[in-house]
């Protein structure tokens, strides 16, 4: 049976900490003279950091394949060493002496060792004795901590091969939309009221004390072709306001105020209302809603709502602005067409989204049994 022991993470048997301190600025440079120069994890990347600033006059360097930790809030933020960084004194560099694999994925399962450790009253911050006497956990057995790195790099593989996926799709649609949606020859320009009936939700009222608490859509819960229902609040809902903020099937949600235009369909039978902050659209039957609804984002990526909103700090959009912007469109049969083709690609990204959250799941289960303390 493989022995397990737990010792700090500054113990000569698991790894040589360096604390970062920062150089003078007179020898920062962007002309590659040097060695690259991090002061903290703003430049981290999703695995190796990415700084256009060099330094001619090292202080404290992370020698390549070390583990960047940030050690000022946010403390425990990592990344790997590529290749040798003169770090400032926002990070440290762990210099492995066990199996570097194995202790970055550990460091990453418990940052919370650390935060528990941080203080500070402006920010928070960890010292190199709290950094020093972090518990690490692991196999004697320098074969068994490789074993447990190689299955869980095999998660990160596959969760990396789904999100190159996702970004694909993602391209695809962009390129889809901006072709599928220039106007061509027989469509029409007509201004968004004119397709549709539109109605703001129900005005919050803290202080009422009658109607039925009911859940209800808020600004929040509506994201780009998606709602996200994992933050359904309650509102009291009298039964003759009932038919009135009900939303319906098809009904399209868009955010009124913040990233005004932001629109999502609902597309369920569930009993749920709908806040003041959306405008709730239902169109005739000679439109499509989620036609629309990528009509919209694609205006909105180009910056076309936007000249919509009311306000100088957070724009809004009123009913008045929002009925009142032009849209191209082509017949129902063509909105359909192009609908059916941009969410057969929404739905690929969907199930790939879906097998990330699964590997995530898992490797989050395996890090939990394989590096959990063993006896």
């Amino acid at each position: 049976m493989t022995k397990w022991v737990t010792k700090k993470l500054g113990d000569e048997s698991v790894a040589k900490i360096i604390m970062g301190q920062s150089p003078s600025s007179t020898s920062y440079n962007e002309e590659f003279e040097g060695l690259p120069f991090l002061q903290g994890c703003a430049e981290f990347g999703k695995i190796n950091p990415n700084t256009h600033v060099y330094c001619k006059e090292p202080l404290k360097v992370a020698p390549e394949n070390s583990i960047l930790m940030s050690v000022r809030a946010p403390v425990g933020t990592m990344n790997r060493a590529d290749q040798k960084y003169i770090i400032g004194r926002g990070l440290c560099a762990i210099v492995p002496v066990i199996d570097g694999d194995y202790l970055y994925y550990y460091l990453s399962q418990n940052t919370h060792l650390l935060e528990q450790r941080a203080q500070g009253s402006t920010f928070l911050a960890v010292n190199t004795t709290e950094v020093s006497d972090m518990p690490i956990t692991y196999p004697e057995s320098l074969a068994e901590q490789r074993r447990i790195a190689g299955i869980l790099s095999s998660a990160d593989g596959a969760i990396a091969a789904s999100e190159a996926l996702i970004a694909k799709y993602r391209n695809i649609k962009r390129g889809l939309l901006a072709t599928l949606l220039q106007p061509k020859d027989g469509w029409k320009k007509v201004k968004l009221g004119e397709c549709c009936e539109t109605e703001l939700g129900k005005t919050l009222d803290s202080g009422r004390n009658t109607g039925k608490y009911r859940p209800y859509l808020c600004a929040l819960n509506v994201l780009w072709g998606k709602i996200d229902l994992s933050t359904i609040k309650q509102m009291r809902i009298e039964e003759s306001e009932k038919e009135r903020y009900l939303v319906k099937r098809g009904d399209l949600l868009v955010c009124e105020g913040g990233e005004i235009g932001r629109c999502a369909i609902w597309n369920s039978d569930e009993e749920i209302y709908y806040q003041n902050a959306l405008h709730r659209v239902r169109f005739k039957e000679e439109y499509d809603a989620t036609f629309f609804m990528y009509l919209l984002g694609h205006y909105n990526d180009l910056n076309l709502i936007e000249q919509y909103g009311k306000g100088l700090t957070i724009k809004h959009l009123n009913q008045s602005s929002f009925r009142g912007i032009p849209v191209l469109i082509p017949d129902l049969a063509e909105q359909r067409r192009i609908a059916d083709i941009l969410s057969s690609v929404d739905a690929k990204i969907a199930a790939e989204e879906m097998v990330v959250e699964k590997y995530k799941g898992v490797k989050k289960g395996l890090m939990e049994e394989m590096m959990g303390k063993k006896n």
